[in-house]
């Protein structure tokens, strides 16, 4: 079987009330902020603005008396918050906005705030923040995928090099596999796509080197498995918002086969399943983390 949508329980997508914004003064986290405000100001959403300050430096205060670390802590405070405070106001204008000045470790906080609040949204670039420079470039991202169970948005360099695109969405790919939920992602992009009144299209790839279509299959066989991938996903799609969602199955590997469809279609997000155990999961989330470091569009991985 070439493609496999198990079958599971209606779930729409979450209500886009609160988007969670991790942030700093950096080019990546202001191109981010852009989209998140326009997001927010389709759904009506809030928009809940979070710094993480590092941990102080065991040595500073070891060698600093109580008197000058109260000061130096005193002034980081009132410089975070006036930044905070002002921090693209324009951009923000009209949106119901919440900060949040957190210390600590930057994944854990973002995982725990997102349990605690209900958060529909995370969205956050690959890299560049530097609230986030205390640990390995791109490690608080994948953290965060892995930990945090609501979708993340995120945008890397690759696709800040490309054209702006539209901060509301309106050409959204869906790229599919054989991963167990593959049904659960199409409905909750249906869900978001006819939110937006966006164009949807699902994309879903038969590599030839996974199941041998060259040798093992002749033409009539490959055709069958072709049509027989497009069958399921219209099967899943009759049941969402999009019944009429465009289909696009082509041979070749994952990345290959989304970068062409985004580019065909001028897509301008991405919307992908993530996963963290078992042999298929690890395929499949080695896919979805080149797709998100090298998509030319930002993604949102569920």
């Amino acid at each position: 079987m070439v493609l496999k949508l198990l079958r599971i329980r209606e779930e729409k997508m979450r209500p886009l009330r609160e988007i969670l914004l991790p942030i700093d003064i950096t080019p990546p986290c202001i191109d981010v902020a852009h989209y998140a405000a326009g997001i927010a100001r389709h759904f009506s959403s809030r928009i809940t603005l979070l710094h993480v300050l590092p941990p102080l430096n065991p040595a500073f205060a070891a060698f600093g008396s109580a008197a000058m670390l109260d000061e130096v802590l005193d002034h980081q405070d009132k410089e975070t918050w006036r930044c905070l405070n002002s921090y693209l106001a324009g951009e923000f204008r009209g949106i119901s906005l919440k900060r949040v000045v957190s210390e600590g470790d930057p994944a854990e906080i973002i995982a725990t705030y997102c349990a605690s609040e209900r958060v529909g949204l995370v969205m956050m670039p690959t890299q560049g923040c530097a609230a986030f420079r205390p640990l390995p470039l791109g490690s608080v991202t994948a953290k965060v995928l892995q930990d945090v169970h609501c979708p993340v948005w995120t945008s890397s360099p690759v696709t800040d090099q490309h054209a702006v695109f539209s901060p509301v969405p309106k050409v959204i790919v869906c790229a599919i596999d054989r991963a167990p939920g593959g049904g659960r992602i199409m409905k909750w992009a249906a869900d978001l796509a006819s939110g937006l009144h966006a164009r949807l299209i699902v994309a879903h790839a038969i590599s030839p080197s996974e199941f041998r279509l060259e040798t093992h299959f002749p033409g009539t066989e490959v055709r069958r498995a072709f049509d027989d991938a497009q069958a399921r996903i219209s099967n899943v799609l009759r049941g969402s918002p999009m019944p009429g969602a465009e289909i696009r199955v082509k041979g070749g590997s994952v990345p290959n086969v989304v970068r062409s469809v985004v580019k065909d279609g001028r897509a301008d997000l991405l919307i992908i399943g993530r996963a963290s155990s078992g042999r298929m999961m690890r395929r499949s989330w080695t896919h979805s983390y080149t797709l998100i470091r090298e998509s030319a569009c930002p993604v949102i991985s569920i």
